[in-house]
This record gives structure tokens, sequence and C-alpha cells, in this order.
């Protein structure tokens, strides 16, 4: 029987130095070559030398991305329990770094598979949060804030906040007052605008908050 086909991958040696655990690194590159994949391998690797599951803290944007890599990590997992045989070189590699985590999580009685919420993979918002709980003091929030999905309403209710301000007798600031004179104080419209640009504050928000 011939061994399927695979493809070598010009940056083979770059994604076998990013398993390193004893090293940090940044990968950049462009949308669907792999970078998730390489993250799972990496969370596996670590997973194999870890003391318990908790140790590792995987951090995505969204809760369907996390959620997305936890059930690759699972199928992985799920997958080095059988007798399986690999596809090629990727997935080769996936499986014996699962079988690795396996043996590990066997030796320390981590039970990952019925247990899978010790995997740490969440958002960093749910991070932050967990953070803050641990820490009330310090973080000095008083009751626990919420994290929402779609901040939509809340970026309309400050819009709204802030015209209400202006129109009570708020001292306005001078690019308020310029915004306002070069629209013709077309409220709506200032409103739309605002809602817009707090939907895109990762753009900005860093050339103005020091």
């Amino acid at each position: 029987m011939t061994e399927p086909h695979t493809e070598a991958i010009a940056d083979q040696s770059e994604r076998e130095q990013a398993l390193r655990p004893d090293q940090s690194f940044i990968v950049q590159a462009p949308a669907g070559s792999g970078k998730t994949g390489l993250l799972i391998q990496r969370y596996l690797r670590l997973l194999s030398l870890a003391d318990a599951p908790e140790e590792i803290i995987a951090i995505t944007f969204t809760r369907k991305a996390a959620a997305e890599m936890q059930g690759r990590i699972l199928a992985a997992l799920e997958r080095a329990t059988q007798a399986a045989r690999p596809a090629g070189g990727h997935d080769a590699k996936i499986l014996a770094l699962a079988r690795a985590a396996l043996r590990r999580a066997e030796q320390q009685g981590w039970q990952i598979m019925d247990n899978p919420a010790r995997l740490r993979i969440q958002t960093i918002d749910s991070l932050s949060a967990a953070l803050t709980r641990q820490m009330p003091l310090l973080a000095r929030l008083g009751t626990q804030p919420e994290t929402v999905e779609d901040a939509a309403g809340l970026y309309q209710q400050a819009a709204h906040n802030t015209l209400a301000a202006l129109e009570q007798g708020a001292a306005w600031p001078a690019a308020m007052a310029s915004l306002i004179a070069h629209l013709d104080n077309d409220l709506p419209r200032i409103r739309t605008l605002i809602v817009d640009m707090l939907a895109k504050r990762d753009q900005w928000l860093a050339y103005v908050v020091a």
C-alpha cells in the first residue's frame, strides 16, 4: 500500500519552531494559511507537558471562534483514542500531539473528555471578567460588568446621551462645536456618525487615549 502524497509546506520549519514550549512567537499569515491549526498544535503540545489543563489559556475574540477551537481540540483528542491512521503530514502531526496530550491526561487523571470545561479556551472579554472577579478591590468595578456580543444598542445610547447633554447646556468641546456647525446642526446625522465611529473604535482609540 502506498503512502498518501503530501506536498511540502514552504514554511514547515517555522511551523515546527512555533511549537517550542520554551519560547513565545507572533504568527502573521493571511486567512486560510493554517494559523488556527498551528495554534491547536501548540495547545496540544502544551497539554502534553502541563501539570493541569487550567495552566494553558487560549484567547480568541469571539465566542464562536472559542467554541470552534475547543471543538477541534476535542475532536483531535477523541480521534487519538481510536486506532486512527493519519491521512497526511498535517493530520499525522495533530494525531501525534493529541496522543501525547492524552497520555499526559491519563497520567495526571485529568479526565478531559468527561470535563471539557477544563480546557481554558475563551474570549478576551471572558478572561478579563474572570480576572476582575478574582481581584474585585484592585479592579474597582463594583458589580461585575456584563459582556455583550452586539454592542449596537450601547452605541446608540452613548450617542443619545452625548447629544442630550449638549442640549441641556453642557460645555461643548471645540471638536463637537465644529462638527455641529459643519453639519448645520443636523442632530440625527450627528447621532449616526457617533454610532458608526464607536463601532470602529479599534481603528482610532489608540490615537486619542494616552
